[in-house]
């Protein structure tokens, strides 16, 4: 579009990249997204301070200089961190992970073409494919809303998808699975993207678009599978298929703050430029080690938060009573960090907090998924053993298992567990029979 301005509009519109890109710079120094990697905010704003410097760069060297190299140092770093995520996950969930991806494809491309650095091998990037796929329950329309999410991505994820087809995959999974997005989007609901949103990656999917790459789906991709995302501690099975009667969905979460990778580095401390969590920030992410979700035959019986207060119950875990450290809901207390808009993940304890998930087996149609939370909850509570077991018996049958240990001297002596639907109000209607209930 350059080139059909006049030169008065040139002179506006580069007056005001000039001024906005000069506080952006300013801003990075003290905000907190100029400092907390992996962020969306972050990937976000360092790109836009990137582009605006390559455009100033012709008219005003000098200062075109500084900003670059402060944006490039923050997302070499980001990068890097990025490729100790081996699963291809990002922490605050699919929605927010679109809203980061956006960036980082858009950096890895202008990196490339900029600098000459390159970012096509980086681990995160070889596997993100299954962050978008292995995470869409039948019918291509809404993803596992996991941690902070709408119903399905912020941004994209057909650009994103494109891209990583074009650059990564060369194999046509990327077009595919694109081509089924935008073939099944709503028209009207909840799950329609928003205004502001709608637009902003078509661009980048127009640009990457590479149509010899012929779309091309996964292998035996109308067969359930199971996947395991190691780093986020996730388990979905049924993900990524047609929206038919007998496909079902079951997701399971129980994984680190962070994910598996940021956790350890916060831990072990290998760079010395990490700040523990103050170099990351975590807030996105719910109260819900052990939570799941069911989809039987493709409609949503149980299922997440979505963005909303950070409160355990709303994510399918178990809350205790009485706690002698409960705020919220008391005498209940659910897991460390609940109760406010943003997760809580300074405080010493929350920062570690941990689920682990134990077993993920498939032998047929029948599944059985394991997991141990116990280190999510406060060590006031004095429990030994939070484990839940999920046996998938056949696509609508879904057998829960709760095994809970407590030390002698806990004062915990009940147990909640609320299971969330979103679409379904759930009531009880009593069986009645010879006038007796």
């Amino acid at each position: 579009l350059h080139v059909l301005l006049d030169s008065e509009r040139r002179q506006k519109y580069l007056k005001k990249i000039l001024v906005v890109s000069d506080e952006m710079y300013e801003y990075s120094k003290i905000r907190s997204w100029g400092k907390q990697f992996l962020h969306n905010h972050q990937s976000t704003n360092m790109l836009a301070l990137l582009t605006g410097a390559l455009i100033i760069e012709p008219y005003k060297e000098t200062q075109a200089n500084i900003w670059k190299q402060a944006a490039v140092d923050v997302m070499e770093k980001f990068m890097f961190l990025l490729n100790h995520v081996v699963d291809g996950s990002l922490d605050e969930g699919v929605a927010y992970g679109s809203y980061t991806a956006k960036s980082v494809t858009q950096y890895v491309v202008l990196a490339k073409r900029h600098f000459d650095i390159n970012h096509f091998e980086n681990n995160w990037l070889k596997m993100h494919f299954w962050f978008y796929y292995s995470t869409l329950l039948p019918g291509f329309q809404r993803s596992v809303g996991i941690a902070d999410s709408n119903y399905n991505w912020f941004y994209g994820p057909e650009s994103q998808l494109v891209f990583l087809d074009t650059f990564i995959l060369q194999n046509g999974y990327g077009n595919w699975l694109a081509q089924q997005i935008r073939k099944h989007r709503p028209k009207d609901g909840p799950m329609v993207q928003s205004s502001s949103q709608r637009w902003s990656t078509l661009y980048t999917e127009f640009l990457w678009y590479n149509a010899e790459l012929v779309p091309n789906p996964p292998p035996d991709y109308e067969t359930a599978k199971m996947h395991v995302f190691p780093n986020w501690g996730v388990v979905t099975y049924g993900a990524g298929m047609p929206n038919t009667q007998a496909n079902t969905f079951l997701s399971f979460k129980s994984g680190k703050l962070g994910g598996r990778a940021v956790y350890d580095i916060v831990h072990f401390q290998p760079y010395s430029w990490v700040n523990g969590w103050r170099s990351f920030n975590p807030g996105h992410e719910h109260p819900d080690q052990n939570s799941f979700t069911f989809a039987p035959n493709g409609q949503v019986f149980i299922s997440e938060a979505l963005y909303g207060p950070k409160l355990s119950h709303l994510n399918n875990v178990l809350v205790f009573a009485p706690s002698p450290t409960s705020q919220c809901n008391k005498p209940w207390e659910g897991q460390l960090g609940e109760c406010f808009h943003w997760l809580q993940w300074k405080t010493k304890e929350t920062g570690d907090s941990a689920g682990e998930v134990i077993t993920a087996n498939k032998s047929g149609e029948m599944l059985f998924i394991s997991g141990e939370a116990v280190s999510a909850y406060s060590s006031s509570m004095k429990l030994k053993s939070v484990y839940r077991g999920l046996l998938l018996l056949n696509p609508q049958t879904l057998l829960v298992v709760d095994h809970i240990e407590k030390h002698n001297d806990s004062s915990l002596n009940l147990v909640s567990a609320f299971f969330h639907n979103l679409d379904i109000d759930f009531k009880y209607v009593p069986f009645k029979l010879s006038n007796k209930y």
